[in-house]
């Protein structure tokens, strides 16, 4: 049996009573990861028929002393479980796909078919077990991570759920941290099967054709030109969107000015400042050896000091083309537009800092190369247009920051400046 060491993070007392709020008062009730039973702490466990609670840690089980539960140890996803619930109520784990092992990665993606494909997460197997278990009339309440909402990997989930119009309502905390202990940040759904017309999100009624008809099934659609419309290109027809270089180990090839006025130094930024980096290649590939050596002497000796220290990258499992390269291959090529946008890929939707600059290496952030110079005030003003939904769909840090991904800019609508 599966035993999960990552995902022992117990709902707080608020929460618990705002989930328990929306339970009918009858019938049956579920809750199959009870941990340390916060969750039953608002619940009115006397208007049930009966309750039945699981978790896969006997010690767990053992402090739930509440009379008329059923306690059952076990891991939920693998037990038959034959009886159909009113009412749901669950904080189910929080594990990444990576996090599991082989046999149970294999175990989720055979039971669970519409979880056989990408990187997802063990929570998304308990929503699609419990929906199961529920009846037609019931009602299931879950508190998880919101990334579902967004995450590239969910969309086969979102797809099932959204089709089928399983979801009633959803609270999302955002950026807000509801555990104080875990930086997680996280979303309170409300599932039921009665196929209403609209999901309510944050008090925001969406149609739920409206979803169905968006790429990737996301909740939130990018500002459009008015007179557009449907016919709006987005930014992956006009541009180039690049991750940044990753050296591994930025405190031997980055500094604030150039240690050796060598050839190998290269301006980089962050979007925000420009710095010096040691770039061993040329047009995206190594330079070999004896002629990095030759070409730049004193930046070789500099980094021999250091060739320990590179090779412990990776810890030291992975092979590079030469013991001074990067530790990824992305974005080693410089680019040779004539202007190019940076945005930082963590930053606040409130204030979204872009520069247009000449191109050079970038890091911690994302370059923007525009197919056609003319467009570069254009894109920069359909990225500004949309901060409320770069905000809405990206990955959430604390303080209200997110995470920007170049699946999320493509995704931003554009009309040229151009007549």
């Amino acid at each position: 049996m599966e035993m999960f060491t990552k995902c022992d993070i117990f709902t707080p007392n608020n929460i618990s009573y705002q989930m328990c709020s929306y339970l009918i008062p009858n019938g049956n009730l579920l809750e199959p990861s009870v941990g340390k039973g916060c969750l039953l702490k608002g619940v009115d466990l006397d208007v049930y028929d009966s309750v039945d609670v699981y978790d896969i840690k006997q010690e767990f089980l053992n402090d739930i002393n509440q009379s008329g539960v059923n306690k059952f140890c076990g891991d939920f996803l693998s037990v038959d479980v034959s009886m159909k619930y009113v009412n749901i109520i669950m904080n189910p784990p929080y594990i990444k796909f990576q996090d599991l092992s082989h046999e149970y990665r294999s175990f989720i993606k055979s039971k669970f078919p519409i979880l056989a494909k990408g990187c997802i997460d063990i929570y998304y197997a308990f929503i699609i077990k419990c929906i199961d278990l529920l009846r037609d009339n019931g009602v299931m309440v879950s508190i998880t991570p919101n990334s579902f909402l967004y995450n590239k990997s969910a969309i086969e989930l979102r797809k099932y759920l959204f089709e089928n119009r399983y979801i009633q309502e959803i609270i999302d905390f955002k950026s807000e941290k509801v555990f104080p202990d875990a930086s997680v940040y996280c979303c309170i759904t409300i599932f039921t099967k009665t196929k209403p017309d609209t999901l309510v999100y944050n008090g925001i009624p969406i149609q739920y054709t409206d979803i169905c008809n968006r790429n990737n099934y996301m909740l939130f659609t990018p500002i459009t030109d008015g007179h557009a419309q449907n016919k709006t290109k987005t930014l992956k027809n006009v541009c180039k969107i690049s991750n940044g270089i990753a050296t591994l180990r930025d405190k031997v090839y980055i500094h604030n000015t150039r240690l050796f006025n060598e050839p190998c130094w290269q301006e980089i930024t962050n979007s925000r400042r420009v710095k010096y980096a040691i770039y061993p290649y040329e047009d995206g590939k190594i330079i070999c050896d004896d002629r990095f050596k030759s070409e730049n002497p004193q930046t070789y000796v500099y980094l021999e000091k250091f060739r320990d220290e590179l090779g412990k990258r990776d810890n030291g499992r992975k092979r590079y083309p030469t013991w001074y390269a990067y530790g990824r291959s992305q974005s080693l090529h410089l680019s040779n537009v004539k202007r190019v946008i940076f945005i930082p890929a963590f930053l606040h939707p409130d204030n979204i800092c872009l520069t247009i600059s000449k191109p050079m290496i970038h890091q911690t952030c994302l370059c923007i190369e525009p197919n056609n110079d003319d467009d570069v005030e254009a894109i920069y003003s359909a990225i500004m247009s949309n901060a409320t939904y770069l905000g809405n769909v990206s990955s959430k840090r604390s303080g209200g920051w997110v995470n920007i991904t170049t699946r999320t800019l493509y995704s931003i609508p554009f009309v040229s400046n151009i007549c």
